[in-house]
């Protein structure tokens, strides 16, 4: 027994040591092979070598298309500055065809067209990539169909139609340290994922980083700068990817997402960019967004939130989710201003919004919300709404943007009044897309390519506006709307009264007005439309002016019984109220004021607060202008201090409107609703 164990101990150690000796002949047997002291052609190197030798291409200028097709080292002697490959315009120049190639300093230029040629086209796996020139080809390097974990890494690509391009279930690869510049697209991705693109430099390219359906890629500590229109790019379910540590600076736009979800961005510094969630169809605003700066100054992102106010050093602003939210006194420039997505009841006011890229402020599936007082320009959308309803679009001025108001894809029942809206290049307003049912009144639009501009929509209320001096005033595509106030209006034109329909003043309106009544004899051809009340003069000529008008209630004949408490009322005005503060006329000897009060309709709420006993103790501010239109009702809170002097009726009528209680309850906590605090709104 111990002979045959000896023996098996042996003829193991035999079969060992012949093992170790094949491993020794095969290493010996890889060459090194010299181009063109071995063999002129790097092709006919190629051919001749075997699996795990390196050919050494000496310097020169090689007409080739080199296609590879074992494991094998190519690489120049003395870098890509000496050693060139060149289709002369036609294939590919280099094509891997095997697993496990490295391709190493040379110059690959002049492929064949795109798509079908690259300088480096891939057909394979685990190839290395590194310290080529690669230039003037279809694509720089194209990874196609299922090639994965290549690492292309220290290349200078540039003028190709794409830098380099992954297709179709290209995963895990590695594209790091590249200086990838004046592509078409700089790093193109479609259907790939998991893939690391990192510490590229990325300049001056139409896109930078383009993702069609890729997703779980990490996009990182890159430089993406001066790209004509994308710095990263992100569409049709490019979903959780990691955007992060980036520098993304002066492109056409920084980050834009399109149809995309749960992506991570993070710690990126933008410069004159920022991030888009945008496009024509319904967006996801499930992304991770934080800690980002745009212009040295924060991006804020707030997501499923109720209430609050942005701070006013803001950089860029994203809503998703959020309500009653105040984005007060903000100036954001060289950046995309507001984006507000499946949001409602916030109050975007007095805000400076320019040089932006996309969209001064954008609504998207967002309803109920105030846009009013606002300075917006030099943007490609001044304010864009899609699929947003039940909005208010007032009293902002907004000029040398592409298009001043646009309102896309069943975007109804809005109001868009007491704008200036002047001197965009492309509409003034523009409806599109099933977007019925808006009401645009008392706007001055002028010097604009189009005036007005609709199409596919229909139903909307459009009367005294001015539209002076635009390109084309007004064109309408297959759309049917109300050119004239829907109800007679009393107006005073030339010092005589008129009560009538009253259409729009049209600046190239070439009518006559025989009877003096300052409305057109003939209707105003809008194409299949018409305006039947063309004004002769802008809408302003036709209103005797009226002084800024406030809501007072005056003194009760009999204040008492008076004590302090909370007040819950409505108040429903007859004339445009004005107001920034609320006076409270005390009771005689005391020291009635009011502590609080909030005034809000479905689209913004304004807050004022006590500050104790000093300076003008019985006024107090609101946070932002109230602006009470007529015959729509106000919500109203006031919480009293003190003894406020009270008017004891459950309804009010004043000059300029009425108030009425719901409820007060009083310090001891008995309820009345006849009890309404004496005040005025101014």
């Amino acid at each position: 027994m111990r002979e045959k164990s000896t023996k098996l101990s042996l003829s193991c150690a035999a079969l060992l040591f012949l093992c170790m000796l094949a491993c020794v002949v095969c290493v010996a047997s890889a060459r090194t092979i010299y181009v063109p002291d071995d063999y002129e052609r790097i092709q006919w190197a190629v051919d001749n070598a075997s699996a795990g030798d390196t050919i050494i291409v000496r310097d020169g200028i090689y007409y080739e298309h080199v296609n590879v097709n074992k494991q094998l080292t190519l690489k120049s002697e003395n870098g890509s500055a000496n050693c060139i490959v060149d289709a002369g315009g036609s294939g590919s120049p280099i094509t891997l065809n095997a697993d496990g190639i490295s391709i190493e300093g040379f110059t690959v230029r002049n492929s064949g067209s795109w798509p079908l040629y690259a300088g480096i086209k891939v057909y394979s796996s685990n190839n290395r990539i590194t310290g080529n020139n690669i230039s003037n080809n279809g694509d720089g390097i194209d990874l196609w169909l299922y090639s994965s974990n290549n690492r292309i890494t220290d290349n200078i690509i540039s003028n190709n139609h794409e830098g380099i391009s992954l297709w179709w279930y290209s995963s895990n690869n590695c594209i790091t340290d590249n200086n990838i510049s004046n592509n078409g697209c700089g790093i193109f991705l479609t259907d790939s994922s998991n893939n690391c693109i990192t510490d590229n430099n990325i300049s001056n390219n139409d896109d930078g980083i383009y993702l069609v359906d890729s997703s779980d890629n990490s996009i990182t500590d890159n430089n993406i700068i001066s790209n004509n229109l994308y710095g990263i790019f992100l569409l049709d379910s490019s979903n959780n990817n990691s955007i992060t540590d980036n520098n993304i600076s002066n492109n056409g736009y920084g980050i834009f997402l399109v149809d995309s979800s749960n992506n991570s961005i993070r710690n990126n510094i933008f410069i004159n960019d920022g991030v888009v969630i945008g496009g024509d169809e319904l967006q996801d605003y499930t992304h991770v967004i934080e800690n980002n700066t745009v212009n040295g100054r924060p991006l804020y992102y707030f997501k499923d939130r109720v209430g609050g106010k942005v701070p006013e050093d803001a950089g860029q602003v994203i809503l998703a989710n959020c309500t009653g939210f105040l984005l007060e006194n903000l100036n954001i420039s060289n950046t995309n201003g507001i984006i507000i997505g499946f949001s409602s009841q916030n109050i975007i006011t007095n805000n400076n919004i320019s040089s932006n890229n996309e969209y001064g402020i954008l609504l998207d599936c967002s309803s109920n919300n105030s846009i009013a007082g606002n300075n917006i320009s030099n943007n490609e959308y001044g304010i864009r709404l899609a699929y947003s309803s039940n909005n208010r679009i007032t009293d902002n001025n907004i000029s040398n943007n592409w298009d001043g108001i646009c309102l896309r894809h069943s975007s109804n029942n809005n109001s868009i009044t007491d704008n200036i809206i002047s001197s965009n290049n492309g509409e003034g307003i523009e409806l599109g897309y099933l977007s019925n049912n808006n009401s645009i009144t008392d706007n001055n639009i002028s010097n604009n390519g189009y005036g007005i501009y609709l199409r596919y929509s229909s139903n909307n209320s459009i009367y005294l506006n001015n539209f002076i001096d635009n390109r084309d005033n007004v064109c309408s595509y297959d759309s049917a709307n109300i050119w004239n106030s829907t109800e007679e209006i009393t107006y005073t034109y030339n010092g005589k009264t008129y009560t009538s329909y009253l259409g729009n003043y049209w600046s190239d309106y070439t009518g006559s007005d025989a009877d003096g009544d300052g409305i057109g004899d003939t209707p105003y051809i809008i194409d299949g439309d018409k305006d039947n009340y063309p004004l002769m003069e802008r809408f302003e000529n036709y209103f005797v002016p009226t002084p800024v008008q406030i809501f007072d209630t005056g003194r009760p004949e009999n204040p008492y019984p008076s004590i302090s408490g909370e007040f819950i009322g409505k108040i429903k005005t007859n004339k445009k109220i004005i107001a920034t503060k609320l006076y409270t006329y005390p009771c005689e000897g005391t020291g009635g004021h009011t502590e609080y009060a909030i005034i809000c309709n479905k689209t913004w709420c304004a807050e004022a607060y006590w500050k104790g006993y000093e300076g003008d103790w019985m006024n107090i501010s609101f946070n932002r202008t109230v602006f009470l239109i007529p015959y729509e009702t106000y919500n109203i809170t006031i919480v009293t201090g003190s003894y406020p002097q009270i008017h004891h009726t459950h309804s009010l009528k004043t000059e300029n409107g009425w108030i009425n209680c719901t409820e007060f309850t009083d310090a001891n906590g008995n309820k009345y609703d006849d009890w309404i605090p004496a005040i005025k709104l101014w």
